[in-house]
């Protein structure tokens, strides 16, 4: 019997700081040396690992979350929601030139961690999605100590269940006498679980990748420093990679190709940052929006399944870049701005003024426009960081600042307030997240705003309105998640469809577009 999907395993470990970037990048590169077509995900909203994860294994990546996909209630905690299962066909059975082999999903904090009772944890997504777990145990400055903390993680039973576990990898170890150490104290552990133990990754010689902290290094340009293939070779020489095949039920489908070799890259063709559109037909644009999306450095944190799941919606979606266009592309019935990174160009941003000029008058024309958090910030008239003002869009009469402290983080749940979007049969529910560190220079939205939503945390508890509308001008700092906020997306493109004229500014600049059939 064929399997409807190739096998795959979730890479956990107790903390965060295990290594779990560093050896899934590993893994994945030391597959492919292998000749095996590797798909790769990341759980929660973490746009930057998932760039680093797409370019290790040559496609898009995936951000899968249990709880973003379920908008409205928690559902069967074991079965996979609608939206969640959309989004692995797109990460399994994407249009390339060969289907994956394996899929490897890097969690994010520890295995548990989560919402309230783990929701939209790593263990949650484990136990989901079918997926066995590689830990990793961090060893440093730990000795027979380690056997407690694997039987703790391999027994522990959370309410939503325990996930399966593929074996044990033990990280940031010391010479061969720690080593040794580990693997007597683990062997009476391991062998209970019936469970390999499947390497140690040392501390010495381990690679490292640049500060990724938010606002600091954009992951694009950290990955022009990353030895992909370098990490690929220090894994497999520490790790048994076709042991942890074996364990999966898998075996290495080619030898071992050397460095460098051109079947272990991306196809030069190969756009890793989106999944491809599929709706799209030839020559049949009638009635399909075509919508913006900013994309360059400044603005990067689009999830990968966006502009797939707005084309199944019927849009035709384009890029544009608010840092090097004169305006965003001809004939636009909406501009979406996502997250990213504005502070770090803000001065490159404000210079541009055709684009700026020319977002103030489709503004003016009643173009709907949205922006994501750092999509939010541009919009707005002012933006201070690192002590100097930037005058920016001026969609929206709002001013603020970066400060040195987080001003929000966590899952949300929210509802358009009346006004906004075309009304619906059914109230409209919208799950997603906050990581931000701006903060709006005065609390009270100008008395021209309204604001956009009803906000809830994932334990349900209130956190008010949140965002601001100005017209059909619209801006948050909620990040949504494209499979938790389906039907918000398919009301938006309503409202760019009623939008009176649509966009045709006199001076497009150059519209790169998704690589769609």
């Amino acid at each position: 019997m064929k399997r409807p999907f190739p096998p795959g395993l979730l890479v956990a470990a107790p903390g965060s700081s295990a290594g779990k970037t560093v050896a899934a990048l590993g893994l994945i590169r030391a597959l492919r040396g292998l000749g095996l077509a590797v798909a790769a995900a990341k759980t929660g909203p973490d746009f930057i690992d998932t760039a680093f994860l797409a370019q290790a294994s040559g496609a898009p990546a995936a951000n899968l979350d249990a709880w973003m996909c379920r908008p409205g209630g928690r559902g069967r905690p074991r079965v996979p929601p609608a939206g969640l299962a959309r989004l692995r066909q797109r990460l399994l059975a994407p249009a390339r030139e060969k289907a994956p082999d394996i899929w490897v999903v890097e969690g994010a904090m520890g295995l548990y961690d989560g919402g309230p009772a783990g929701a939209g944890g790593a263990a949650q997504l484990a136990c989901v999605l079918g997926l066995p777990v590689l830990l990793l145990l961090n060893a440093r400055g730990m000795g027979q100590s380690a056997a407690a903390l694997a039987e703790g993680f391999l027994r522990h039973e959370p309410r939503g269940g325990r996930p399966r576990f593929l074996g044990v990898i033990c990280t940031h170890t010391g010479g061969a006498g720690h080593e040794r150490l580990l693997r007597e104290a683990l062997a009476p552990v391991l062998r209970r679980e019936r469970l390999p133990l499947l390497g140690f990754l040392p501390r010495a010689g381990a690679p490292t990748l640049a500060n990724r902290h938010l606002g600091l290094v954009e992951a694009r340009e950290a990955l022009d420093g990353v030895d992909l293939d370098g990490i690929g070779r220090w894994f497999a020489a520490h790790c048994d990679v076709e042991g942890t095949l074996r364990a999966l039920g898998l075996s290495a489908s080619a030898p071992a190709r050397a460095s460098g070799d051109e079947t272990t890259k991306a196809p030069a063709h190969a756009d890793t940052a989106f999944f491809p559109c599929r709706a799209r037909r030839a020559g049949r644009h009638t009635g399909r929006p075509r919508i913006g999306i900013a994309r360059d450095a400044a603005f990067s944190f689009c999830y990968a399944d966006l502009p797939a799941l707005l084309a199944e919606l019927g849009a035709e979606p384009v890029f544009f870049s608010p840092l090097a266009d004169a305006a965003p592309p001809e004939g636009c019935a909406g501009l979406y701005f996502p997250g990213g990174y504005p502070e770090l160009h803000a001065g490159a941003l404000a210079a541009n003024g055709p684009m700026l000029a020319a977002l103030r008058g489709l503004a003016a024309r009643g173009l709907p426009v949205y922006g994501e958090c750092g999509g939010y910030i541009y919009l707005m008239r002012e933006l201070e960081a690192g002590g100097r003002r930037h005058a920016l869009a001026g969609l929206l009469p709002l001013a603020c600042q970066m400060g040195d402290r987080l001003a929000a983080l966590g899952y949300r749940e929210a509802a358009p307030l009346p006004g906004w979007l075309p009304e619906g049969k059914s109230p409209l529910l919208v799950r997603g997240h906050e990581f931000h560190y701006a903060r709006l220079s005065s609390p009270e939205l100008p008395r021209s705003c309204a604001p956009l939503w009803r906000v809830t945390d994932a334990a349900g508890m209130s956190r008010g309105t949140e965002g601001c509308r100005l017209g059909r001008v619209a801006g948050s700092w909620l990040h949504l998640y494209p499979e938790g906020s389906r039907r918000f997306w398919k009301a938006w493109l309503a409202l760019t469809r009623a939008a009176a004229h649509p966009a045709s500014p006199s001076a497009p600049g150059p519209r790169p577009e998704l690589p769609c059939p």
